[in-house]
């Protein structure tokens, strides 16, 4: 039996996700380099890649906590306290380096604590400015980028000059702009690919090197290019939240099985991660700064009067024609749960349905989930 060259890169893309701390220590051992874990959200790996090191950025598995819990508030989010835990199990003890940059004060605490708990490990912690508006910002920016690459380039045992991150860059803005190509192909045609699998190629674009994940994609994108369009049968949908991880696969697939047809996202793990390229104006250090401090897609994670995420959702909502947003908010996400009610004030006054789920780390019951999202689709239904 001949397999499809679709499902077979796409399995490719999946195994990086089977066990994937496992996966990279033995790719590491394989072609002796270095690799640097990061949080999610504001560390640019080009830095870590111009080293000749191997960035990843950081997963949350699906093992149970057990023995982090003596090292983690139980009030921590689910990705904070799974990397204490996987870390207290040497799960991360392979790492080079772990980059933890300013999102919460939950992000902040896990990095102090994994440098408590992994004595032999360096572990980093990147001070971004966090206000977006403030005068000398930029160069608060560069000066923090500066000091991290003299870090990286010590790490590595090398200096990282201007035309290796230009390099970097390079690469790096490839794969955005091929999975742009490959989002905007699932946007206007949905039924191209289940949920599940459209995250698998996003995810593992951050555990992949760089290269071989654009070469990988760019041939999945051959093929599905010539597949016809299909009819978009379902209820149209907007997904939003989870600023630092993916959803759960058996959510997404919950949602599917009731008819609900996913056009566009604003998930780390999805239109976030890639929608902004880097601008080489000036010097690439320059450059990586003004993608930080770029105001494109609404961080809430920094603070800015100007910047609005209800906003922005409302404006994506109309561009991709979805009939309502669903909203995942992982159990206790502060900057989320801190902004959600301005979401929902601005979602209920242009009449937008919606519909707030909250998740959990653990494995808990869809049963709740599912009784909720059939009586939001039979709304939606009726209303569309």
């Amino acid at each position: 039996m001949t397999i499809h060259p679709v499902n077979e890169i796409m399995n490719r893309f999946k195994d990086a996700l089977e066990n994937p701390y496992e996966k990279l220590r033995l790719l590491k051992e394989d072609r002796e380099t270095k690799v640097v874990g990061c949080s999610p959200m504001h560390f640019p790996e080009e830095i870590i890649h111009a080293a000749g090191m191997l960035p990843v950025v950081l997963q949350e598995t699906d093992e149970a906590v057990t023995e982090g819990f003596s090292h983690v508030h139980s009030f921590f989010c689910g990705i904070t306290r799974n990397m204490i835990d996987i870390g207290v199990k040497g799960h991360l003890n392979f790492f080079d380096a772990l980059i933890y940059s300013d999102i919460c004060i939950q992000n902040r605490n896990t990095a102090c604590t994994l440098k408590h708990l992994l004595p032999d490990s360096y572990v980093e912690y990147a001070q971004f400015p966090t206000s977006l508006n403030r005068e000398g910002v930029l160069e608060d920016t560069v000066r923090e980028l500066e000091r991290l690459k003299d870090k990286m380039g010590q790490l590595a045992g090398c200096e990282i000059d201007d035309q290796s991150l230009e390099k970097s860059i390079q690469v790096y803005n490839r794969n955005r702009s091929l999975l742009r190509r490959f989002h905007d192909l699932c946007r206007f045609n949905p039924n191209l690919l289940p949920i599940r699998d459209k995250q698998a190629v996003i995810k593992s674009s951050m555990l992949i090197p760089k290269e071989e994940h654009s070469e990988l994609l760019e041939s999945l994108l051959k093929d599905l290019e010539t597949q016809a369009s299909t009819p978009q049968e379902g209820t149209r949908l907007f997904l939003s939240g989870h600023l630092c991880q993916g959803p759960k696969a058996d959510i997404l697939d919950l949602i599917e099985g009731m008819g609900g047809l996913i056009l566009d996202d604003d998930l780390y793990t999805g239109y976030r991660y890639f929608a902004v390229d880097v601008e080489m104006n000036g010097s690439p250090t320059e450059a990586l700064a003004r993608r930080y401090l770029d105001k494109t897609i609404p961080i809430p994670t920094l603070s800015d009067e100007t910047i609005r995420w209800d906003q922005y959702i409302l404006e994506r909502v109309k561009d991709s024609g979805a009939q309502g947003v669903i909203i995942l908010i992982a159990k206790y996400c502060e900057p989320h749960l801190f902004l959600y009610p301005f979401i929902k004030k601005s979602l209920t006054t242009a009449g937008v349905p919606h519909l707030m789920l909250e998740t959990e780390h653990e494995v808990v019951s869809l049963e709740g989930m599912k009784t909720r999202l059939q009586a939001f689709m039979e709304m939606l239904g009726k209303g569309g």
